[in-house]
C-alpha cells in the first residue's frame, strides 16, 4: 500500500509529515488533505489565528501530487 506524506505550509515554512500514511490509492489521499484541512482550519477559527495557507501531499517518491489551500 502506498504511503502519502502531508506537509503543512505556513508562509515560507513548511511543517515536514516524517511519518506519513499508508493509503490505498491518491482519491483516498485527497479525502484525507481536505480531513486534515477541515480540523486544521477549525480548531484555528475557534483560536483567532488565521488558517493554514495549505497541505501539501507528497507520495513515496517524495514528488507533490496534491496541493489544497486552506482559506
Amino acid at each position: 500500500m502506498p504511503r502519502y506524506f502531508f506537509h503543512v505550509r505556513r508562509g515560507r515554512v513548511v511543517a515536514i509529515d516524517k511519518v506519513g500514511v499508508e493509503l490505498t490509492n491518491l482519491a483516498e489521499a485527497i479525502e484525507e488533505a481536505g480531513r486534515r484541512g477541515r480540523e486544521i482550519a477549525a480548531r484555528e477559527a475557534l483560536s483567532a489565528v488565521a488558517p493554514e495557507p495549505g497541505i501539501i501531499v507528497i507520495d513515496e517518491g517524495w514528488r507533490t501530487v496534491l496541493e489544497l489551500p486552506l482559506e
